[in-house]
């Protein structure tokens, strides 16, 4: 046997053990971008800023977070993965805690730019990292366990936050990230260690290589149905504060407990869909999961303008949660199934995609509502918006699965080496 693929069988662990570092750091880096909303009008107050000015604090986080990530992915390739894991994690760490004890603004905010900037750095190599440690077979059920807790953090940011302020303050919402980070930062030093991305040329190198992924029609087209689900989801969270709050009059709890919803069928389906991916195709679960999500949101479009019981806005968010999760594991895996030294590239890229989604559909949804200004006119164009992208997803998911059908020759995904260790030299 291989020496490689030996070592591989008999430390199994420590791949599960990789992935779920993987999960906690990207975890973490979520966290942030939701948990401090809460904390704005405390530190507003603290500080004795305007409201415009303590947006700030916000943005400095988000500005580094999308503008590092090309950077960051040419890092990733040039260096081992858990030096680069540790630095992240832990610069992300003393970033937070810089924030917990800033005395004044200034400090706050260049704790946030810190934070944010090694955000970038984690999110670009997570994937990247989760793809490398495991068997191709494996690579499905691998995206899924990283796609299943990696967005809890954002969805749980508002609940941890608004519990941390209620007993701690404010500080106490940037110092939860000290316990967490440190787990992570262990679990990566204990499964990580020998571990590669291949690549470790020049940074240039990198971006040649993405430019070589976009110009494949089975890459290109999964990220633009990647990109579309990312913008519906995010328009969706958009959306539905205003319509829990201002249509459907439900207290800040419910509506808590109904937004749940989706997170909730995001894990029911996201480690099953990796799973089901590996045992059989990524391409009929793609199809599924984004037909499932668009079946959620027109049936959310029934309902968004007018009052009905939070149960029946219950289970329409729970499709549109399962048809995330069950089209997410396939797509991540299509996007990742590329050669060892290529999934830094592919990890940047995807990375990249998201933040550009995260983005673009809270911008048209706000665009919308500056040309409409009636509420429950606002709630149904928006809506329509969430399904034009869901519609989106699902003809590029389609066409993903066309382009493979007529091309069977192409692997799904790369076959080569198992996991991306160096054995140790023995002399």
């Amino acid at each position: 046997m291989n020496a490689q693929v030996g070592l591989v069988a008999s430390q199994d662990w420590r791949k599960w053990v990789a992935i779920v570092a993987v999960g906690l750091s990207l975890f973490l880096s979520a966290l942030d971008a939701t948990i401090v909303a809460l904390a704005l009008p405390p530190i507003a107050s603290r500080f004795q800023l305007s409201d415009s000015i303590a947006a700030a604090i916000t943005l400095s986080y988000a500005i580094p977070l999308t503008l590092l990530v090309l950077p960051s992915g040419a890092l990733v390739s040039r260096f081992r993965a858990l030096p680069t894991f540790l630095v992240s994690i832990l610069g992300f760490v003393l970033g937070s805690v810089a924030c917990g004890l800033a005395p004044n603004f200034l400090v706050l905010l260049t704790g946030r730019i810190v934070q944010g900037g090694f955000a970038a750095l984690i999110a670009t190599q997570g994937v990247a990292l989760a793809a490398a440690v495991v068997l191709p077979k494996e690579r499905g059920r691998a995206m899924g366990i990283v796609g299943t807790i990696a967005p809890l953090g954002g969805v749980a940011g508002p609940g941890i936050g608004g519990l941390l302020l209620a007993n701690f303050g404010w500080s106490s919402i940037f110092f939860v990230n000290v316990p967490v980070g440190l787990l992570a930062s262990l679990l990566g030093f204990l499964s990580l260690r020998g571990v590669s991305l291949g690549h470790q040329g020049p940074a240039n190198n990198v971006y040649h290589q993405m430019a070589g992924l976009l110009r494949r029609p089975q890459f290109l087209v999964a990220l633009i149905a990647f990109f579309s689900s990312v913008s519906a989801s995010v328009a969706l969270y958009y959306l539905l504060p205003f319509d829990l709050s201002e249509i459907q009059h439900i207290d800040p709890a419910l509506s808590g407990l109904v937004l749940l919803f989706v997170p909730l069928g995001m894990m029911t389906m996201g480690i099953t869909g990796g799973y089901l991916s590996d045992r059989y195709h990524a391409r009929p679960f793609m199809l599924a999961g984004s037909g499932l999500l668009l079946i959620g949101s027109l049936a959310l479009s029934l309902v968004v303008s007018s009052t009905t019981s939070w149960m029946d806005l219950a289970w329409r968010l729970l499709l549109v949660g399962m048809g995330i999760g069950l089209f997410s594991s396939p797509t991540m895996t299509l996007i990742m199934g590329v050669g060892r030294d290529m999934m830094a590239a592919a990890s940047t890229v995807s990375n990249l995609v998201a933040r550009l989604g995260t983005v673009f559909g809270p911008i048209v949804m706000g665009i919308t509502w500056t040309i409409v200004t009636s509420l429950s006119t606002q709630m149904v164009a928006g809506i329509i918006i969430v399904d034009i992208l869901a519609s989106a997803t699902l003809i590029f998911a389609y066409l993903s699965a066309s382009w493979l059908d007529r091309n069977p020759d192409r692997p799904q995904v790369q076959t080569g080496t198992p996991m991306a260790i160096k054995t140790p030299d023995h002399h």
